[in-house]
């Protein structure tokens, strides 16, 4: 594991000051988070396929976006925009209420740019596509989907150490980040190259089998620097635009 000296633990982690709460508008669930997300935190939202991470990172800007005008980013490294939009408007989050406050990109807009950079990275070219949007905009969230193939397009040769300085300067971004990963089926590991660690918060989702035929999703918070949470999973339910949280209360097996 990367090792981190004193000299960066403020630096990576913060001064450990109050601050301000980013609710997720998962009914039922920001009470289990000590009132929401604490501001500036990086959260790693991840989960098998299938288990609707986009689509809570998504809700979670979009929410903040519609009731608390806070302004927010989503970028999609695998998806176009056109089809995301199209996504989250069947699940009952149409864009036009918040498309004065949320911007959605994608990667096609973010390859326009690179044309205009020279020989810079694509590091490089992200961060500063990322930054001019902080400047012109100053936007409070930030969602990156996926951090998976944002390693592979930076084509990481040192990824832990590369990561680490990734995580730093999104701290120097003073915003709230969501950063959605993909777990493995069986997998124990939150994140590949100690992401889990570097991230102040960490959202899990899994599929459990429930009886013969039912599957239900689950959500838990594993940590949350900075908040008072429970570690527990919640069944993860999801009607006419809104996600919610219930008590566990089947006998379940995993799915996978």
């Amino acid at each position: 594991m990367l090792s981190i000296s004193n000299k960066f633990q403020g630096e990576l982690w913060g001064g450990g000051l109050a601050r301000g709460k980013i609710k997720t508008y998962i009914q039922g669930f920001d009470e289990h988070l000590g009132g929401g997300i604490p501001e500036e935190s990086i959260v790693l939202v991840t989960g098998e396929t299938g288990t609707m991470r986009s689509s809570i990172a998504y809700s979670i800007l979009y929410n903040n976006a519609l009731k608390e005008g806070k302004k927010g980013v989503y970028i999609s490294l695998e998806q176009s925009r056109k089809s995301l939009l199209q996504n989250m408007d069947a699940l009952g989050m149409p864009y036009k209420p918040v498309e004065d406050k949320l911007s959605v990109l994608d990667l096609g807009l973010i390859r326009k740019s690179l044309k205009t950079v020279g020989n810079q990275s694509w590091m490089q070219v992200f961060k500063m596509y990322a930054e001019n949007l902080k400047n012109n905009s100053n936007y409070d969230l930030l969602v990156l989907d996926t951090l998976s193939v944002l390693e592979v397009l930076a084509d990481f040769k040192d990824p832990r150490t590369e990561l680490f300085h990734f995580f730093v300067w999104l701290r120097d971004l003073k915003v709230t980040s969501f950063l959605v990963s993909e777990m493995k089926p069986n997998s124990l590991e939150y994140g590949k190259y100690d992401e889990d660690f570097l991230s102040d918060g960490v959202f899990h989702l899994k599929m459990e089998k429930v009886g013969d035929i039912n599957i239900q999703r689950r959500i838990r918070c594993v940590k949350l620097r900075s908040a008072q949470h429970s570690p527990n999973f919640y069944t993860l339910l999801h009607s006419d635009g809104k996600f919610e949280v219930t008590r566990v209360i089947a006998e379940t097996n995993p799915l996978f």
